[in-house]
């Protein structure tokens, strides 16, 4: 099982088990109505992903929200920031989201979602583990004082419907495209939601893995190695370009006209480069440390500032919340918005895609030629099992040899960021895998390759 601040995942029928959903779902509630949250009016916003394990997490969780007295507002299967969205617009105490994410099939997990609509903080993630600990410390309420559960239908409508409401977005220009669009959810919960808000935008939409059976039709993290389905559908059917988003909908990736995969930062460097030069705001920007620098000159082209936070949603939305900024991110094709709700938001980075490919159509009438006005980064992601590693000592020993190296900055926010004048290098412990992460970012994808390259065999040298 990982406990992080990214909440709880494990596998199913390993270190899943009822008792230990319900001890996690418990603990929420009493962090909730803790000195942290004074939480008071036990209302909690449900939502899953569309795994096949998700209707026992979800009964469990319904029912030991109910014991504890809690008003259940449940909208079945939906993206993890349509709960998020509906905490905020409900305002409930918070909200729970049954999903692994990009895990495979047999993963499940829970995350917890505060009353400002934020994943909870770190240090409140550590008091809650603490608490599901200790079950024995558990209270329940007396039959007079049980809670319900309250279904909500329209929770993606309402969610769509605060999209295309933004006032700086031109849903003229984005229909008068009809964009023909190709769109794989993998089976996961986003079929319906990015179907009904391509279909609002006067898309011809070509579904692939719609069907929310949770039965994932290929791994379901949307990097390209797992694309190929879709890119064969872009080509196929000629389409202006292919859409993927993962199963809980955080993240959205983009295929070009091509049936090329356009790399999964340019969701969000497309999102900044709409928000700071179509619309002509200004401000802050943050992205986490292992997003790419196409940011960082989109910001500079634009007077903006760019400010990085270490990996995971909460880090980037606290920060984005201290500095008020107008936009952020993750280079993992997660877009936040703050006039929807600071957190990613697969339907937000699509529209904003969308629109900037019609403001722009004058100028570069495909997506691969519109990538071609932005800033040119390759980023290598690479990974290695932590079995057998002392991650702690290695990042150690990468820190005393970089530390006073002419040329080199570093960063030990989160794990070792290594930043020289033409490449750069992240290396961290994953929140979500038994893993460390090696990424490395370059002018060309053969130095990008290399860097990563290096530094994975010298870590694998390493193991035990």
């Amino acid at each position: 099982m990982i406990r992080s601040i990214s909440g709880v995942r494990g596998v199913i029928g390993q270190s899943w088990s009822p008792a230990m959903v319900a001890n996690h779902i418990i603990a929420f509630t009493q962090l909730l109505e803790s000195r942290h949250y004074n939480q008071q009016q036990k209302k909690i916003v449900v939502g899953r992903d569309s795994r096949v394990s998700g209707p026992w997490f979800e009964m469990i969780t319904n029912g030991s929200l109910i014991s504890r007295g809690y008003q259940v507002i449940h909208i079945d299967i939906a993206s993890t920031p349509t709960v998020q969205y509906m905490v905020e617009k409900t305002k409930s105490s918070g909200g729970i989201v049954i999903t692994s994410s990009h895990n495979p099939i047999e993963w499940n997990g829970l995350k917890f979602i505060g009353p400002d609509g934020l994943f909870i903080a770190p240090k409140e993630c550590e008091i809650l583990f603490e608490m599901a600990d200790k079950p024995e410390e558990f209270k329940f309420c007396g039959y007079e004082d049980l809670g319900r559960v309250e279904k909500c239908l329209d929770a993606n409508q309402q969610h769509v419907g605060a999209i295309l409401s933004l006032p700086f977005l031109d849903l003229a220009k984005i229909k008068e495209r009809r964009f023909k669009v190709c769109l794989d959810s993998v089976n996961g919960a986003g079929g319906p939601i990015m179907s009904y808000l391509l279909t609002q935008l006067n898309c011809e939409v070509i579904g692939i893995n719609l069907e929310t059976t949770g039965l994932f039709a290929h791994t379901p993290e949307p990097v390209p190695s797992n694309l190929g389905q879709l890119c064969e559908m872009v080509t196929k059917y000629k389409a202006d370009f292919g859409i993927a988003v993962d199963p809980d909908v955080d993240r959205c990736v983009f295929i070009d006209e091509n049936g090329k995969p356009l790399g999964e930062e340019y969701t969000l460097a497309m999102a900044v480069e709409l928000v700071l030069g179509d619309c002509g705001r200004r401000g802050n920007v943050c992205k986490n440390l292992s997003s790419s620098r196409a940011i960082d000159d989109i910001c500079k082209k634009y007077d903006s500032q760019i400010i990085c936070a270490p990996v995971g949603e909460i880090q980037v939305a606290k920060k984005m919340q201290q500095v008020n900024a107008v936009i952020g991110g993750e280079g993992n094709g997660g877009v936040m918005l703050p006039d929807i709700h600071i957190g990613r938001d697969a339907p937000v980075a699509a529209t904003l895609a969308l629109q900037l490919m019609a403001n722009r159509y004058s100028q570069a009438s495909t997506i691969s030629k519109l990538k071609e006005t932005l800033p040119t980064y390759e980023i290598v992601k690479l990974k290695a099992g932590i079995e057998g590693l002392d991650p702690d000592s290695i990042l150690a020993e990468y820190t005393t040899q970089y530390k006073d190296k002419q040329g080199v900055v570093i960063n030990q926010d989160d794990g070792l960021k290594i930043d020289s004048q033409d490449w750069w290098v992240h290396l961290r412990k994953s929140n979500t895998e038994h893993i460390i992460r090696v990424i490395a970012e370059a002018k060309s994808v053969k130095e990008a390759t290399d860097i990563a390259t290096k530094f994975i065999q010298e870590i694998e040298s390493k193991r035990k």
